[in-house]
C-alpha cells in the first residue's frame, strides 16, 4: 500500500487594491496574530502579511515616479 500525499489547504491570494483594502488588512492580522501553525487562519495570515508588503512596495513606487 502506498501512503496518500498530506493534503495541505492552498495559500489563499489576497490583493489590496485601496486604502480602506489595506486598513482592513491590518486590523485583520491584529485579529490573527496567534494563529496556531500550519492552521487556516495562519494561512490568512500569511497571505495578509504578503499582500500588505506588496501593497506597500506599489505605494512606495507609485510615489517616486
Amino acid at each position: 500500500m502506498t501512503a496518500a500525499p498530506e493534503l495541505k489547504p492552498e495559500t489563499p491570494t489576497i490583493c489590496i487594491t485601496c486604502h480602506e483594502d489595506y486598513r482592513y488588512a491590518l486590523q485583520r492580522i491584529g485579529q490573527l496574530e496567534d494563529a496556531k501553525p500550519n492552521s487556516v487562519e495562519a494561512l490568512e495570515l500569511e497571505a495578509l502579511r504578503a499582500a500588505i508588503v506588496r501593497y506597500e512596495d506599489r505605494q512606495m513606487m507609485s510615489r517616486t515616479t
